[in-house]
């Protein structure tokens, strides 16, 4: 029995030692999985964070884009409108030609009675600026919207002046007939004019006539603009 001891023994040790190193690699086997499994975890909510900034990213690019059309949409918006400021600004300053129904105004010299009275005071007889200038405040009365005189576009630095035996508008020699050019309402220019300045001229024999335009075209003012005083505000 004795002779059986030994071996025995060195086989328990033997077997204690297989068992010991078994459960050694088992044991890291299994941590080895468990740290594997970890990194998947890691790698899988990486992968889903990257996933959804690229999302986000891509929202925020189009919500860019977006804003930027309506920001274009605006300004665009915003530069026709004051386009449309500048041409009825031109307008109203008389800057740019303009057309729309009127009336034509025609006054010449009092030839006639002036030969017929050689020896009378000529001045009685021939258009002075005072007449112009009377009868263009008379259609402005009457809703005038464009006034030109000989092709002389009015606007508010306008003169209508005598100097010597010269009548000027806009710095410019007009000689008659004057073609005094107006649009607006035919018919309340019309009646603006009818009692006043136009009929005296006709009562005096000067040669005047007055017709209404369905399409009258009037040049725009061809002068400078300048304003040494006027400061804007």
């Amino acid at each position: 029995m004795r002779k059986f001891i030994l071996p025995l023994t060195i086989v328990c040790i033997i077997s204690s030692f297989f068992l010991a190193f078994q459960l050694k690699i088992q044991t890291k086997n299994t941590n080895f999985d468990a740290v594997s499994q970890k990194n998947a975890n890691l790698i899988n909510v990486i992968q889903n964070l990257e996933t959804e900034i690229e999302n986000q990213e891509n929202q925020i690019e189009t919500m860019r884009n977006q804003l930027n059309e309506i920001q274009n949409q605006n300004n665009k918006g915003k530069l026709q409108d004051l386009q449309q400021e500048i041409i009825h600004a031109k307008i109203e300053a008389g800057l740019t030609a303009v057309n729309g129904k009127g009336i034509i105004i025609t006054l010449d010299d009092n030839k006639e009675g002036l030969n017929t009275a050689p020896n009378d005071d000529p001045n009685k007889y021939i258009i002075h600026y005072e007449h112009i200038l009377n009868l263009v405040n008379e259609l402005k009365i009457g809703g005038a919207e464009a006034i030109s005189v000989n092709g002389q576009r009015l606007v508010t630095t306008s003169e209508i002046r005598c100097v010597g035996n010269l009548i000027l508008i806009n710095m410019t020699r007009i000689a008659p007939p004057f073609e005094i050019q107006a649009i607006g309402s035919p018919k309340l220019m019309a009646e603006s004019i009818s009692l006043g300045q136009l009929d005296l001229l006709k009562a005096a024999h000067y040669p005047v006539t007055l017709e209404e335009k369905e399409d009258l075209i009037i040049p725009a003012y061809k002068g400078e603009l300048q304003f040494k005083h006027t400061i804007p505000q």
